[in-house]
Order: C-alpha cells, then sequence, then structure tokens
C-alpha cells in the first residue's frame, strides 16, 4: 500500500513536470508571435529596408528552428519520456 502512494507521488510529479514544460513552450510561442509581428510592422515603417529585412528574416529563421527543438523537447520527446516512466512503475507494482 505504500508503494501505490510512493508510485503515485511519482506520477504526479511527472505530470507536474511535463505539464511545466508544456506551459513554458507555450509562452515561448507566444513570446515569437508577438515579437515577429512586431518586426514586421516595424519593417514596414518607410526607411532603409535592406539591411532590416536580412536582420528580420534571420531572426525569423532562427527563432523558428530554436522553436521546433523546444516542441520536440517539450511535447514529443517528453511525452515519450513520460510514458515509458509510467509504464516502469506499473511494471513495478
Amino acid at each position: 500500500m505504500n508503494n501505490e502512494n510512493f508510485n503515485s507521488d511519482e506520477n504526479k510529479d511527472a505530470i507536474l513536470k511535463s505539464a511545466k514544460k508544456r506551459v513554458g513552450f507555450k509562452k515561448h510561442v507566444t513570446l515569437y508571435v508577438l515579437i515577429n509581428l512586431l518586426l514586421w510592422i516595424v519593417y514596414f515603417i518607410p526607411i532603409d529596408k535592406t539591411i532590416l529585412l536580412y536582420t528580420l528574416l534571420f531572426v525569423l529563421l532562427a527563432w523558428t528552428i530554436v522553436i521546433i527543438g523546444h516542441y520536440y523537447y517539450a511535447i514529443k520527446w517528453n511525452k515519450k519520456m513520460l510514458e515509458k516512466e509510467m509504464d516502469n512503475l506499473m511494471k513495478e507494482d
């Protein structure tokens, strides 16, 4: 019976950790969208746009790669690790 409580607490901790990663990812995507919107708004202000366009495209491309990596880390890989850990805990019972 004590073992069940221990496993239940481990499951709760794993689920909480997963939830925190997902919330962090959602915040990151929100910031990504807002900053890129701001950059595009600035781009349409009538100034010399040559350097600004390259900077904007670089930031957009680089940050998109980071967002994709964050997605795989926080959602895909984390979900697989969580499922594997929960399966291991179920086997222990």
